[in-house]
């Protein structure tokens, strides 16, 4: 895998105060992060369920819901995700509520932009080491860092939950694994039913059986789940 093949981060900004999103989106492409700019609560949880998300910086006056509904309602599929709030709020129970609910990080406007950067680095350095690595497995890749994917040298483009089925599948290959513990481990308890994982998993098996090795990679375990194959 060349370098060029190594996407940028991507950072999810979800804030109804224009000119302030449009700072942070310029200072943080301009340090060749990618951006994504929004304003309302629901749009930035469907975003996170849909795309491959690195790092939200979260307002949480949004004119849609408040802030804290992001967070809940992320937190119940994604435990990882760094969460920054960054809020006019600068009451002590507004951070207790953010923290409590699971924001990683909290900064009061105004704020200097660079102290932001700071705390956007720091997050991304204190990420889990151990998910820095490359899993390989025939022609199919999985650069954790990235979190990008590719079969047979060209990069596939998975959802966040797809990405979370197969990176859980490459986490125990050759080992059985069922419907629920699937579910579980990807949507939390009561998250989804086997029909709805059956979806996901055609859409994964879609996107790599142009590839005749790796349309051998995910195997059906009839009326018990599903297992991700060595491939020689």
């Amino acid at each position: 895998m060349t370098e060029k093949n190594i996407k940028p981060k991507t950072i999810l900004v979800v804030m109804n105060d224009k000119p302030r999103s449009l700072e942070i989106r310029k200072t943080f492409k301009d340090l060749g992060y990618e951006v994504i700019s929004i304003s309302e609560a629901q749009e930035a949880v469907d975003i996170c369920i849909k795309s491959i998300i690195d790092l939200i910086i979260l307002d949480l006056n949004l004119p849609d819901s408040d802030g804290m509904y992001v967070i809940d309602a992320i937190r119940k599929f994604n435990n990882e995700l760094p969460i920054i709030v960054a809020t006019g709020r600068s009451n002590i129970e507004s951070k207790i509520f953010a923290f409590d609910a699971g924001a990683n990080d909290y900064i009061v406007k105004p704020y200097n932009i660079l102290e932001l950067v700071a705390r956007v680095k720091n997050q991304f350095r204190y990420l889990k080491v151990d998910d820095r690595h490359i899993f390989k497995n025939g022609n199919f890749l999985i650069d954790f860092d990235a979190k990008n994917v590719f079969v047979n040298g060209v990069e596939v483009h998975f959802t966040n939950f797809e990405y979370k089925i197969v990176v859980l599948l490459a986490n125990n290959i050759d080992k059985s694994l069922s419907h629920e513990y699937i579910i579980n481990h990807v949507w939390g308890e009561g998250g989804q039913d086997a029909g709805g994982l059956r979806v996901f998993m055609a859409g994964i098996r879609k996107k790599i059986s142009k590839d005749t090795s790796s349309s051998k990679l995910i195997r059906t375990e009839i009326g018990t789940g599903y297992r991700m194959n060595s491939i020689k």
